[in-house]
């Protein structure tokens, strides 16, 4: 299970990628025609911001299953290790709660603008909603294999050890470039 799951999270990464790549060639070659021609592809314009909230979808994807976001563990790191099992354990229950109120609406969105065509490309407006279906399936999936970790002790990995290997990292860097001066 864990191979196919790197195997997807390795092609949420090479996709996100792709979608950079195709905004960036998209609207650099309209600022190009608008500039030297005094034209420009309509299309580029709806598709480069459809890319941008693929990329973003599929990027924090990677960063949820990464453990890359942000996080306030001042609090946290103040209980002990049960209770702070607990309270983990909370979070991610209203997470996945959120989820599936995203799910949701997600959902109800696609089905409502699948009949319904992009102005310039005439693509199903559904591809451009169904993409939050996709984010919210995939995390809520992410968030119950990180409770099911929390819960049965198997995560070690919290955000307060993240900011220790950080300093760490930090120190023996700054260590290492002392001895070679």
């Amino acid at each position: 299970m864990k191979r196919v799951f790197d195997m997807l999270f390795h092609l949420l990464k090479l996709f996100a990628a792709g979608c950079l790549a195709a905004m960036i060639v998209m609207v650099f070659g309209n600022v190009v025609l608008r500039y030297a021609f005094n034209s420009g592809i309509t299309v580029s314009e709806e598709l480069s911001s459809w890319c941008l909230t693929w990329m973003t979808y599929t990027a924090g994807l990677v960063a949820l299953r990464d453990h890359g976001h942000l996080g306030f563990d001042a609090f946290l790191t103040k209980f002990p290790m049960g209770v702070q099992r607990v309270l983990l354990s909370i979070a991610h229950l209203l997470m996945i709660g959120m989820m599936g109120m995203f799910l949701q609406g997600s959902w109800q969105q696609t089905v409502i603008n699948l009949g319904n065509a992009a102005p310039a490309s005439g693509i199903s407006l559904g591809a451009l909603y169904g993409v939050g279906i996709l984010f919210s399936v995939i995390a809520i999936l992410v968030l119950l294999g990180d409770l099911f970790c929390i819960v049965t002790g198997k995560l070690t990995h919290t955000l307060s050890s993240e900011a220790e290997e950080a300093l760490a990292e930090v120190a023996a860097h700054n260590a290492d470039g002392a001895a070679k001066h």
